[in-house]
């Protein structure tokens, strides 16, 4: 079977030959580079067309910036493979790693850890297979089995290699965002999933501290979360999942827009904590004597302070 990869390049010249010689130095050699150059002003473009002189699986296409999910959807018109991977272009694999998905028990999603890479230290991190409770290593599984740990499997796109056409029969989208924009595309593909594996070991290399990545910035400067929220929320009600369930991954997020507030750039501030009384309240309306309702919520809120508001909310929710 032959394995599409999709890259997304953004003025990534100190990186970029890193990633695409992992890539054509793969032990498994049916495969298709899709690098999507998103509008780069660096040596990007420069790099990509040399490496396709020397490879004929690399097919770039051209784009005007449009951030990473556009890249990744303008990536998907060209795949001709069985299966579907993603690679960030300032990240790099192992070269082991398609040769592993392909021989792993035939599923739509094939899920692999990742080390964090951080000024040159490798880490088995945030990403690492080791997070996965080892039950799910030796059998293939779906929403069923595995319910509420669903946020114990990496929630990248990157972290795992997809069957095309489950992908395209189920409209499985990346949310059109500048950050965060992979979230809705892990909920809706492992809730979809009928069939999902696991390789327990790392086998990609996330980098963590790029000079100019989103990644690498301490303050918050998007509402991602919030905007998360908001289309997981009806992507869930659109799936008809179970009330219980889909509490449970609505609250993450919500808790995870409460924890970005008190990052939140001072220039979108007070933008962040408007829009997040506004989704406090949606979420009080539609789900009732949810604790939520009882959190009151401060402008310049510390962390802790927040944290301690969370705990008093769920705790008069629970008597």
């Amino acid at each position: 079977m032959t394995v599409s990869i999709i890259v997304p390049v953004y003025n990534v010249e100190n990186y970029l030959s890193k990633c695409l010689d992992s890539l054509i130095n793969q032990t498994y050699k049916d495969i298709q580079i899709i690098c999507v150059n998103d509008g780069s002003t660096d040596n990007s473009s420069k790099i990509l067309y040399e490496y396709a002189q020397k490879d004929s699986r690399i097919k770039i296409a051209e784009k005007e910036n449009g951030g990473l999910f556009s890249a990744r959807h303008e990536g998907m018109k060209y795949v001709d493979g069985d299966y579907i991977l993603f690679v960030d272009s300032d990240d790099y694999v192992d070269r082991t790693l398609i040769e592993k998905c392909v021989n792993t028990a035939d599923a739509d999603i094939v899920v692999f850890g990742a080390f964090s890479v951080k000024k040159d230290k490798i880490t088995s991190g945030g990403y690492g297979y080791s997070k996965i409770p080892c039950k799910y290593f030796k059998k293939t599984f779906n929403k069923d089995d595995f319910g509420k740990d669903i946020f114990k499997f990496p929630a990248t796109a990157w972290s795992k290699m997809y069957r095309t056409s489950f992908i395209k029969e189920n409209n499985i989208r990346f949310q059109e965002i500048r950050n965060g924009e992979d979230q809705l595309f892990f909920i809706h593909s492992m809730l979809t999933a009928k069939k999902i594996a696991v390789i327990p070991e790392n086998l990609y290399y996330y980098l963590k501290t790029r000079k100019g990545a989103i990644t690498a910035v301490n303050k918050k400067t998007s509402l991602s979360p919030i905007l998360n929220c908001y289309e997981t929320e009806k992507l869930l009600s659109d799936l008809n999942i179970e009330e219980n369930f889909k509490t449970f991954i609505v609250n993450k997020y919500f808790e995870k827009s409460l924890s970005w507030y008190t990052k939140a750039d001072e220039n979108i501030k007070d933008e962040f904590y408007t829009e997040l009384i506004k989704l406090q309240a949606y979420l009080s309306e539609k789900y009732r004597g949810k604790w939520w309702k009882n959190l009151n919520i401060k402008q310049k809120e510390s962390y802790y302070g927040l944290k301690f508001k969370v705990l008093l909310a769920k705790i008069g929710d629970a008597k």
